[in-house]
């Protein structure tokens, strides 16, 4: 991922803003849930991906946090390291949604 400056982040941030669909009602049967840790060393990432909330597929991650903690950023220093294993999903749905985050 290329490195880009704060400014830029709130940049692209305030650009995906208005990309945001808010209507309509959700009964996902696969969800994909995402989180980052980092304290003191590398970013450690986790995606798990469930079907009718059964588990079907995880994957981890363990990275260099390389974007400064910046309040309303965080997106910005957390989702490197969980693109960086998107492409190992084998749930093709999962993947094609989170690499759309790659293009944003």
């Amino acid at each position: 991922m290329q490195v880009i400056t704060p400014r830029e982040a709130r940049e692209i941030q305030e650009r995906l803003r208005g990309r945001v669909l808010r209507r309509g009602a959700l009964a996902p049967r696969l969800v994909a849930g995402v989180d980052v840790s980092e304290k003191d060393g590398p970013a450690r990432a986790a995606i798990v991906v469930t079907r009718d909330l059964e588990p079907v597929e995880e994957v981890t991650a363990e990275l260099p946090v390389e974007f400064p903690y910046v309040p309303g950023l965080l997106s910005f220093r957390e989702l490197p390291p969980l693109l960086d294993r998107t492409g190992r999903l084998a749930c093709r749905r999962a993947r094609e949604f989170l690499e759309r985050f790659q293009g944003a």
